[in-house]
């Protein structure tokens, strides 16, 4: 059973995503600061020039997430970042298109490893243009987790608190090799909710069932079960949990076509257990609402189109801060359970 929150945090809040940046007051001087992380998500590198998006609205800024990693890397190691979550989608589509895109990966990795900060990896839509699921959950990108792991695991930076990575596209049509079982399975799947020839269009599709599109996919059965006891034992043991995954799973803070398919079944799993907040990116507009569980549901802005955009976590005794930079807005997310110093 989960610890009763103040009224102010079980008020849902949301925002338009749009047209508006949330910024709050994260000042707590009486609070000593236990720990602080670095997130950024969807940098989509790539060496290629700037160009607009799909539908030509917004500029896409392929090269310079360089120089906003480094950027962002400065600005942790003077906060004293002890890891970082990377919410996917490092690399674009296009590395394929013009180079082999283990080079392109290895490029933008190289600069994470210039320091030694544990990186907490997400597998993203643009990761599976480039590579095979097989040869992503063995590469460099996850290099810290058994070969035998599907891309989700936990990690625990310090006592009192869990984060719980998923991998969202563990069933996709995007990774799969044409005319495999698991191919063929995500593309039934797929076919049966979107009529459209082009998978990656929603047209016709009402409200969350936009979200049944070619770039989204969902967790697998045994991935939900494997989240769900992670999460009771965390509980039992008075964690708090942060959960992070590429696709958002809750309407308010997304656009309803960047939702991961099963969306509601992770959600049913997080109502029941310690989480403070799930952490997303995949819709570059970024999002920001609390569920009637209260769970803060933080959907950042993709650095790609908001090329300042990245934050800093700041976990104190009874709150997670989370400070944006750029496009990037602050929350604070109280903690289940009181930590000690």
């Amino acid at each position: 059973m989960l610890v009763t929150w103040t009224d102010t945090c079980q008020s849902l809040f949301a925002f338009n995503r749009s047209n508006f940046i949330f910024k709050m007051q994260t000042n707590s001087p009486a609070m000593k600061t236990l720990l602080r992380f670095g997130l950024v998500a969807d940098l989509q590198y790539a060496n290629i020039d700037n160009a607009y998006n799909w539908n030509k609205t917004k500029k896409r800024y392929y090269r310079s997430a360089i120089d906003l990693l480094g950027k962002a890397m400065k600005d942790w190691k003077q906060n004293d970042a002890k890891f970082i979550l990377q919410l996917g989608d490092l690399v674009d589509g296009f590395c394929k298109r013009t180079e082999e895109p283990i080079d392109c990966l290895n490029r933008i990795l190289d600069i994470f490893d210039q320091e030694q900060w544990p990186v907490l990896n997400v597998v993203g839509n643009h990761e599976l243009y480039n590579f095979e699921k097989d040869s992503l959950y063995k590469s460099r990108l996850f290099k810290n987790l058994p070969s035998s792991n599907k891309a989700y695991y936990t990690l625990s930076p310090y006592q009192g608190l869990t984060v719980c990575v998923l991998n969202t596209y563990e069933i996709s049509v995007l990774g799969e090799l044409e005319g495999t079982a698991t191919y063929d399975v995500a593309q039934s799947f797929l076919a049966e909710r979107n009529p459209n020839k082009d998978k990656n269009d929603p047209s016709g599709l009402e409200s969350v069932d936009r979200r049944f599109v070619r770039f989204n996919g969902a967790v697998s059965k045994e991935q939900l079960e494997w989240l769900s006891k992670e999460l009771i034992l965390a509980t039992k043991q008075k964690e708090n949990v942060i959960v992070v995954g590429h696709n958002p799973i809750y309407l308010p803070a997304t656009d309803s076509a960047c939702l991961c398919w099963n969306y509601s079944e992770i959600l049913d799993i997080l109502s029941e257990n310690s989480v403070v907040c799930y952490i997303s990116g995949h819709d570059h507009d970024g999002g920001y609402s609390v569920d009637q569980s209260g769970i803060h549901h933080i959907t950042m802005p993709g650095a790609i189109e908001h090329p300042d955009s990245y934050a800093v976590g700041n976990l104190l005794e009874d709150s997670l801060i989370i400070q944006g930079r750029g496009d990037m807005f602050d929350v604070n997310c109280p903690l289940r359970f009181k930590l000690k110093c």
